[in-house]
């Protein structure tokens, strides 16, 4: 079996582990407590209502926002080797997701990670990286707009605001930096820019300095896609914000499907607020108990109870493990 190199590997060193596991048990049992505290049977007749065809009607949205997030990072790419089809893209991804999943990296662990594999597809690990480093700073500009929007939504249908300002804030102190790097991408090179920086507090860091010429190379590669593809940028920013958009969808069937009609409106406040959740727990593997917690509170503010909210998390956790089950199995037969 091929072994994973050092700088792509996402779990390498001890200490990382170490603090893995506590992450780990923490939102585990920050979990363990919700589930105490509310009517845990109750929650159990709730999944049991779907039935087969409705949960596997439930995971259809999902694949739709798999593939367009696919779509949008294949924008992000700067040259398309024959060999490499949309199920490869679609593959690597998964593989990557899974560890981004496992990892209390804010999403990022497997970003490497996907790179390394367009390798096989003889994708350079320069286009590999930039793709991934321009793909998740789109995905991410995505994700505010359509957080805004959201909030903006929720503003017209809640009582209690003051949760909501906070929430705005937050998402606009994730928007103003990324909008900063695309700038310093665009024209200086993020990671070169870093690098000098580190300097001038003459911080040298050996695993960087030994790479300068290649963190060059990215920059100019990234760079050069900002300035001369704007086809590119604009376009996979439509696929993932339709992607966060197909997310809403999901929402709407499981309450549906668990007896709680709600409108279309509503779903999209509801998955919008748990995409910030998710993003402020994100230190966390999983985000376990920590996005818990904020849809409670997104539920309780819409007037829906505390039980359909631990239902809905419990029904996506089940959705979420069977991905990164898939993503896992695809990473260990690429290894192979």
């Amino acid at each position: 079996m091929k072994s994973i190199p050092a700088e792509v590997n996402p779990f390498p060193a001890k200490g990382f582990q170490n603090l893995k596991l506590a992450l780990l048990l923490m939102g585990l049992a920050g979990f363990a407590f919700l589930l105490y505290k509310l009517d845990a049977s109750a929650v159990y007749t709730d999944i049991r209502m779907l039935g087969m065809w409705k949960f596997l009607i439930i995971l259809i949205p999902y694949t739709i926002v798999f593939a367009l997030d696919t779509i949008g990072w294949r924008y992000a790419l700067k040259n398309l080797t024959p060999g490499l089809k949309f199920i490869g893209l679609f593959a690597a991804r998964m593989a990557g997701e899974s560890i981004n999943c496992l990892t209390p990296s804010a999403y990022l662990g497997g970003e490497p990670l996907k790179a390394y594999l367009l390798k096989t597809y003889n994708v350079s690990t320069i286009d590999g990286m930039a793709s991934v480093v321009i793909s998740r700073t789109i995905m991410t500009l995505a994700q505010v707009v359509f957080v805004l929007i959201g909030v903006a939504l929720a503003f017209s249908r809640l009582k209690d605001t003051n949760s909501l300002m906070a929430v705005t804030a937050i998402t606009l102190l994730l928007g103003i930096p990324l909008t900063g790097m695309v700038i310093i991408s665009r024209k200086k090179g993020l990671f070169t820019a870093t690098l000098n920086l580190l300097r001038r507090f003459r911080i040298h860091i050996s695993f960087l300095e030994k790479r300068a010429g290649k963190l060059k190379e990215l920059d100019d590669t990234i760079a050069e896609f900002y300035s001369t593809n704007k086809r590119g940028f604009y376009l996979c920013f439509l696929f993932y914000f339709l992607g966060w958009l197909a997310g809403m969808l999901e929402v709407y069937l499981i309450l549906n499907f668990l007896g709680v009609p709600i409108d279309l409106t509503n779903a999209f406040i509801i998955e919008a607020l748990f995409t910030v959740a998710r993003s402020v727990s994100s230190f966390i593997p999983g985000s376990l108990g920590g996005q818990e917690g904020g849809v409670l509170l997104v539920f309780l503010a819409l007037s829906l109870t505390a039980q359909v909210s631990m239902s809905f998390c419990i029904i996506r956790r089940i959705r979420e493990a069977l991905w990164v089950g898939a993503g896992l199995v695809v990473l260990a037969k690429w290894q192979a």
